[in-house]
């Protein structure tokens, strides 16, 4: 099942909007963390249960660079569908 976007790229649905947007908020908050593994380890976690919680509502997208963690960090299931379009 795809997800319908508007002409920006960016999910009509509100709900896959609003976790969509919080992966971004998410990632930028890790890098000013730097420093803080505890809080940083914190962020990880809830990036990965909003990842699954896209998924499990019909999410596809590729996030934008600023969005994403390295991808050490980015769950399996994200990186395993969206290879093709990192490199």
């Amino acid at each position: 099942m795809t997800h319908a976007t508007d002409k920006s790229g960016y999910p009509i649905d509100p709900e896959l909007r609003r976790l969509e947007f919080r992966l971004g908020d998410l990632a930028g908050l890790w890098r000013r963390m730097h420093g803080d593994q505890s809080q940083q380890d914190a962020l990880v976690k809830e990036y990965v249960i909003i990842i699954a919680q896209l998924y499990s509502l019909g999410w596809d997208a590729v996030l934008d660079i600023e969005s994403e963690l390295p991808d050490r960090l980015m769950p399996d299931e994200y990186l395993k569908r969206n290879l093709r379009s990192r490199f």
